[in-house]
């Protein structure tokens, strides 16, 4: 019996020992895990500010950046547009200009101009070097230049500015090319806007943890299993506790007491050490869900603390990431302000290339009109002279007769009259004149010119719609 309750005693100690350190083991898994806990309430809260808080923080990257691209694509179209309007003015003058140069200058006109030039010339007073006797040489000089400027121009693009053309047309494409340069650097300003966002989502999208369950809720569920647990091994400790000493308290008696320990029912003892593997077993599986609770405990936590650490990091980017928000933004400002002070420079320049076009397309029309305004002035002028002609006969006839009706009147009566009855008796007949004023000192068109103005006027009315 003795040898019995020995091999009893020894099971029951070996199982309380083990009981002891599985609990033991336990007990510092759960209070390492409640320090766990007790971080993640702490840290949450914090964690779930400051996560919302960098969300609002690059959404405003975002929308510089949105604003940025915005202002870029402005950039873009406005260049876009302005380069090709500028293109087609361009051409439009340059075919305007070239019909100019093609256009030869009636030879009339030309010899009527020199011969005005030369009877103005030869009207005007001398100046006050020639009255104090100064040379003429530098007078001759200039003469002698105003009527080879007049021949020279043989076409009606001789009178066409060419050097103010090609200033205005430098001058708009360097301001288009400003523009240019504000693209490229509004596109330099979106390339570095969009890397640091990029880093910015990057580390909000890797470390940003989702907040679906109730952090309250986690730690409290976290913590019934763990007092389950413990209470379940507490107890079971306590019943190993009883059973060793209910079995050394049976192996005392039967060592003191021989014929006591023959007496000894030891059956239900020998049940409940029978049943010790299956209570470590328990053990065993409440401290491995102990373990497996304070691990995931641990995990979370350790999460949550490298989001935070993550979390202050990526703040103290965006607060450093903030000076150069307003550098950024200073920028694109000046960027929009020397833009619309370029842009209305553009649209002046390109609406004087467009006068400046319709303005010789007029001029090259004008032409032909005043071709045929010279040719019919010239035609009213042999009309004119026609029935001033027609006139002056008329008046002659009359003239005539009234002188031969007075000297028929003298030989009847004139030698009866006193001279001194009626003296007024004795005057001529009434002669009438016509002075033509302002002589007209247009030239003769030639039915060449005047043809070829008829056309080009007929063509564009034609081209009008």
């Amino acid at each position: 019996m003795e040898q019995k309750l020995i091999g009893l005693t020894s099971l029951s100690k070996k199982a309380l020992q083990l009981g002891e350190n599985l609990c033991s083991k336990a007990d510092n898994l759960v209070k390492e895990c409640k320090v766990d806990v007790k971080n993640i309430e702490k840290v949450c809260p914090k964690l779930k500010f400051l996560w919302g808080e960098l969300e609002v923080q690059i959404q405003s990257v975002e929308k510089l950046k949105s604003f940025a691209e915005n202002q870029n694509g402005i950039l873009q179209i406005f260049y876009s547009n302005k380069e090709q309007e500028l293109t087609i003015l361009s051409n439009e003058l340059d075919s305007t200009l070239q019909n100019l140069r093609s256009k030869q200058v009636d030879s009339s006109i030309r010899e009527n101009a020199i011969a005005l030039e030369k009877s103005t010339r030869e009207n005007t007073p001398p100046g006050i070097g020639d009255l104090c006797g100064g040379e003429k040489g530098l007078e001759f000089d200039f003469i002698e230049k105003e009527e080879n400027k007049i021949e020279e121009k043989a076409t009606l693009y001789d009178y066409v500015e060419e050097h103010s053309i090609q200033e205005l047309k430098d001058k708009t494409q360097e301001e288009i090319s400003a523009v240019l340069h504000y693209h490229n650097n509004s596109s330099t300003l979106i390339e570095q806007i969009k890397n640091h966002h990029l880093q910015f989502s990057e580390m909000l999208e890797n470390h940003t943890i989702s907040f679906e369950e109730s952090v309250s809720e986690f730690a409290r569920g976290k913590c019934n299993v763990l007092d389950q647990e413990t209470h379940s091994m507490a107890d079971t400790l306590v019943s190993l506790t009883r059973h060793y000493g209910q079995v050394a308290a049976a192996l005392k008696a039967c060592r003191s007491n021989a014929e006591v320990g023959y007496k000894l029912d030891i059956s239900v003892l020998q049940g409940d050490t029978d049943l010790i593997p299956t209570i470590i077993e328990e053990l065993q599986e409440s401290l491995q869900k102990i373990e497996s609770t304070s691990e995931e405990v641990r995990i979370r936590n350790q999460i949550y603390q490298v989001s935070y650490d993550e979390a202050i990091k990526l703040f103290m980017e965006l607060e450093n990431f903030g000076a150069l928000m307003e550098n950024f933004a200073s920028t694109m400002k000046v960027l929009e302000l020397d833009f619309e002070k370029s842009s209305a420079t553009v649209d002046r320049y390109l609406e004087e290339l467009r006068n400046l076009n319709l303005w010789y397309e007029e001029f090259s029309r004008s032409y032909d009109s005043m071709i045929i305004e010279i040719d019919r002035r010239n035609r009213v002028k042999e009309q004119h002279e026609r029935i001033a002609e027609e006139f002056l006969i008329k008046l002659d006839g009359l003239y005539t007769e009234e002188e031969q009706q007075r000297d028929l009147f003298f030989q009847d009566h004139g030698r009866y009259i006193p001279i001194d009855l009626c003296p007024p008796i004795q005057d001529l007949p009434i002669r009438y004149e016509i002075i033509p004023q302002n002589n007209s000192r247009l030239p003769t068109i030639s039915h060449k010119s005047l043809a070829e103005a008829q056309e080009n006027l007929l063509k564009h009315r034609g081209s009008v719609p």
